[in-house]
């Protein structure tokens, strides 16, 4: 059994002086598609598809600022040592009357430098639940929706992810490793890729929601699914993860105390929904 998969460079669009990278292509295209998805499930669940496309710019932000977050403390502590400096020199440039560079700008806002799906998760989850809470709008007929569509949006993203080769994992002669996206870039060694996983994982689970949406579920069927079946299928997943890069807490990365939630979440949810319907049926 060998790897499959040769190496290959990270592609991106030249626009004038703008570089757009295929991460940002395939992450935007995972919100306009997703996003679409989302409005047309949360009709036939029963909610306001407007709802949706309104809430969608909400967990983009979400999504970023949670996703960094959760990366920078729970993965990067130690790197947060120099932001005290750079956040006095980003504001002795502001005076001065000039913009701190990019690169200048201290870690934790610099929110395009890795991204944490469970932090993210713990951002816009409750940012749902306040956004349709505002509204006035029961929250499961658009929260279902939101799970379907985040299962296409999500293959996207992490598609963008494994055309970047940012979530290297460890050595491996399977036939789904990746050649040259090991730490040191050798052509000759493949290491698994776990951005591919996941993005193999989001679209099945797509194409098991739609198939699942020919029937009625009771409410909640599908963000509880969504969440077990994540937490199920990300533990074990980053036993993957090369233990020289990623930080481990008593021998656990923070994504498999996650699934933990994830798991736990999810089965409450699938119980107690499960459980209402029933009661309003009798």
């Amino acid at each position: 059994m060998h790897p499959l998969i040769p190496y290959f460079e990270p592609f991106s669009l030249s626009l004038g002086p703008v570089v757009v990278h295929g991460f940002g292509i395939l992450v935007a295209l995972g919100f306009v598609f997703g996003g679409q998805v989302a409005q047309r499930a949360s009709k036939q669940f029963g909610g306001d598809p407007e709802l949706i496309n309104r809430l969608v710019s909400w967990l983009v932000a979400g999504t970023f600022i949670g996703g960094h977050l959760g990366d920078v403390l729970w993965y990067r502590p130690k790197d947060l040592a120099q932001d005290p400096a750079l956040f006095k020199q980003m504001f002795t440039t502001l005076l001065s009357g000039h913009l701190p560079k990019l690169s200048e700008l201290p870690l934790l806002l610099r929110v395009w430098e890795g991204l944490s799906s469970t932090g993210g998760f713990a951002v816009c989850v409750p940012l749902a639940v306040w956004f349709f809470w505002k509204e006035k709008k029961a929250f499961w007929p658009h929260g279902d929706g939101l799970a379907v569509g985040l299962t296409l949006g999500w293959f996207f993203g992490r598609m963008g992810c494994f055309s970047a080769h940012d979530h290297p994992g460890t050595q491996t002669q399977f036939w789904t490793g990746v050649y040259g996206m090991c730490p040191g870039n050798n052509p000759t060694i493949a290491c698994h890729d776990l951005g591919l996983y996941e993005g193999l994982w989001s679209g099945g689970m797509f194409l098991v929601f739609l198939a699942l949406m020919r029937k009625p579920r009771f409410a909640g069927f599908y963000c509880g699914l969504l969440s077990l079946s994540y937490g199920i299928i990300r533990f074990p997943m980053d036993f993957f993860r090369t233990a020289a890069i990623d930080v481990r807490y008593g021998g656990l990365t923070p994504a498999q105390y996650g699934s933990f939630a994830f798991i736990t979440l999810g089965l409450l949810v699938l119980l107690s929904q499960r459980r209402s319907a029933v009661l309003k049926a009798s």
